[in-house]
This record gives structure tokens, C-alpha cells and sequence, in this order.
């Protein structure tokens, strides 16, 4: 991967940058979760205004046709500027390219535009209470009538399913076939009797994940997104594109944390403690090797046309430097970063799930190990 950047993409950033500093998300709220997702949602909005809710997508579906490097550079930007991901993060990123690939032109001319601008919210019912890291163990069943499915199961951890209107969801619809194949990709309404959506409160005070519950939900014939049976190869596209673009923006944001946490410890008098600079310096030199995983990871992209598990290992690495930055913060500042309402603690109690969501450390190992560095299965 060459990281030297050419004139257009450094053009794109200054324009990017330019754009971001006359167009400000304005104050974020705090405490307050719905009005924090219209902030999101709003910003989501100028965003589509300004022509850069989606620049990876195609010209043609309203994006900037984008190049890898240039969708890295976006999201780099968009952490430097302080500004949030926008509220159909979901949808921008897994839904709409997964569509693209496997939707029908209907299909598309439907969906596509509604993502765009943010009319339409996505979440994505995969995850279920016994599958969640063995996701082919999915038991939400649907059985076909005559013009669709009717669906009831249990979903969970699914993402602002509380704001959702559609929902990527996977279900059995073959149970004899063996669990890889038997599974079918459905475009699910979330606006229907038949679906419960029932809030998960986290340790920060949050609900950011739900509940999601089936009891005869129907999906209509033509909302099957790349045919009855085939559902696990369109789901593994979704699971691709899911840690795309993020790592450039967690890494951006983490670097700002520690940042943020090197200016405490100056403050306090203790960068002059061998023993805290080394962790500081380690923690330094895991976000510039994070930084420029994610970039070794677009030659994947560039060379296959969508992204490979390389992205396991930068979701690794910035979960765990993550948890340790923060801990290292608490260690740093004492009680007070343990002060509820402060930033740090916040900080902390959020990290302890990064080691979960979107893939465990346990599972993202596995597929280091036998998908990027070849080892054999574990047993």
C-alpha cells in the first residue's frame, strides 16, 4: 500500500476539511437519547445536502464515486472535525452496498435514496441469544405463503432498532438443509404488528442495542434480497463492509483520547514518571500501527473489490488499545474520572463492550489466525 497521497485525494480532503469547518454538527446533547439521535440524524441530513452522506457510494445511487483512499480520508475527517457518524450509519455503510450487490433494480430504486438522506432508518437483526458468534446457528423462522413469509423469532443487541423503519434480517427457511444454507436475507418492514422492539439499558445509562422480537411478522415476496436459500453469502457481504470504513474514524477518535489523556497527566505534573510515559508511548505507537493497518487493509479492497478479514484484526486492535487507554485514564486521574457525568467515566464503562460488539476478540482471533495468517481450524 503506498501512503504517499496523489493531488486529488489530497484536494478531497481539503475540500472535505473545508466543508466540515463552515458546517459545524453544532452542540451534541447530552443525556438525552432521542434528542441526541436527531442531532445525528440531522447532521445526517446537511450531510446529504452538502453531497457527502455516502461519497463510497456510486454517482448513480447519489454518492461521490469515491476510491478506497478517499473513503478512508472521509472518515478520518469526520473524527477530526469532532462530528458524530451520521444516524443511518447502518444503512449508509452495510445496508445500501449489500443491496447494490445482490438487489434487484426494484429493489434498489426503493431502498437506495431513503438511506441517502436519512427518510428511512436501518438496523440489522442478525444476532439472536444462541447465535450470536456462531451466526449460522440462527433459529428465527420463516414459513412462505403464498405471497411472502411470516416470520417470528428473537433477535438481540440489534442497533437503533428503536428508530428503525427496515430491518436486514436473516432467517431459517429451510430447516433440514445443513445451517450455512438453509438461511434466507429478508428487507424486514419494522412497522408491522408482530414486531417488539424492547430497549437494552447498558451501564452508561444508554440503549444503544434492543431486544427484537418476531410473532408472524410478514415479509413480502420481493423484499427477499438475493434469493430464497442464499442468504448466507449475502449476509457475509454485510459482515464485510461492517468494519470498513469505521476503523478510520475509531483510530482518529482514539488518538484524540489520548491526546486528551497526555494533556491530564502534563497537568498533573506526572509526565515525569518513567513507568506512565512508557504506557503512553505504547499506547502511541498501537494507534499509529491501528492507523496504518486500516490503510493496508484498503489494498484488500483495491484488489478484490470489497474488503477482507484484515478487518477483524484493526477491530482487534482498537478494542483492547481502547479499554487499555481507558483504564490507563482512571489510573491517571483518580476518583475523579470516576465521577458520574464525567467524560472519562463514560469513556470507561462504554469501553467494556468493544471487546463484544461487532465481533468478539475470541471469534476476531480465529479469523486472524485461519483467514489472514492461514493456521489451521481451531477445534
Amino acid at each position: 500500500m503506498d501512503l504517499t497521497f496523489t493531488e486529488s485525494e489530497r484536494a478531497f480532503r481539503e475540500e472535505l476539511a473545508a466543508w466540515l469547518a463552515a458546517n459545524p454538527p453544532g452542540p451534541e446533547p447530552v443525556g438525552q437519547e432521542e434528542a441526541h439521535f436527531g442531532w445525528r440524524r440531522e447532521w445526517q441530513r446537511r450531510l446529504y445536502e452538502g453531497g457527502w452522506a455516502a461519497v463510497h457510494w456510486p454517482a448513480q445511487y447519489g454518492g461521490r464515486g469515491a476510491s478506497v483512499v478517499e473513503s478512508a480520508i472521509f472518515f478520518e475527517e469526520l473524527g477530526r472535525a469532532g462530528a458524530p457518524l451520521p444516524a443511518n450509519v447502518l444503512g449508509l455503510l452495510l445496508a445500501g452496498p449489500t443491496i447494490m450487490l445482490w438487489g434487484s433494480e426494484e429493489q434498489k430504486e426503493r431502498y437506495l435514496a431513503p438511506i441517502l438522506s436519512g427518510q428511512e432508518i436501518w438496523c440489522q437483526g442478525f444476532s439472536e441469544p444462541d447465535a450470536g458468534s456462531d451466526l449460522a446457528a440462527v433459529k428465527t423462522r420463516a414459513v412462505a405463503e403464498a405471497d411472502g413469509w411470516r416470520i417470528s423469532g428473537q433477535k438481540v443487541w440489534t442497533s437503533i432498532a428503536q428508530h428503525a423503519k427496515w430491518c436486514m434480517l436473516l432467517a431459517r427457511t429451510d430447516a433440514q438443509a445443513a445451517k450455512h444454507r438453509g438461511l434466507t436475507y429478508f428487507l424486514l418492514d419494522m412497522e408491522q404488528e408482530g414486531v417488539t422492539v424492547r430497549p437494552l439499558r447498558q451501564i452508561t445509562g444508554e440503549s444503544e442495542f434492543n431486544e427484537l422480537f418476531l410473532d408472524g411478522a410478514f415479509v413480502a415476496s420481493e423484499n427477499v434480497l438475493g434469493g430464497e436459500g442464499n442468504g448466507w453469502k449475502v449476509a457475509l457481504t454485510t459482515l464485510m463492509n461492517e468494519r470498513a470504513g469505521l476503523a478510520f474514524f475509531l483510530q482518529v477518535r482514539m488518538r484524540q483520547l489520548l491526546e486528551a489523556l497526555i494533556e491530564q497527566a502534563r497537568r498533573r505534573e506526572r509526565l515525569d514518571d518513567p513507568l506512565l510515559v512508557d504506557r503512553l508511548v505504547g499506547l502511541h505507537m498501537r494507534c499509529e500501527a491501528l492507523r496504518l493497518t486500516a490503510y493496508r487493509g484498503l489494498t484488500a479492497i483495491e484488489k478484490y473489490g470489497q474488503p477482507g478479514p484484515e478487518g477483524s484484526l484493526t477491530k482487534w486492535m482498537w478494542s483492547q488499545t481502547n479499554q487499555e487507554l481507558c483504564q490507563l485514564a482512571v489510573e491517571v486521574l483518580g476518583a475523579q474520572a470516576l465521577r458520574e457525568g464525567a467524560p472519562w467515566a463514560y469513556e470507561l464503562l462504554r469501553s467494556r463492550g468493544n471487546t463484544i460488539e461487532g465481533g468478539t476478540t475470541e471469534i476476531l482471533k480465529n479469523i486472524v489466525a485461519e483467514r489472514v495468517l492461514g493456521l489451521p481450524k481451531a477445534r
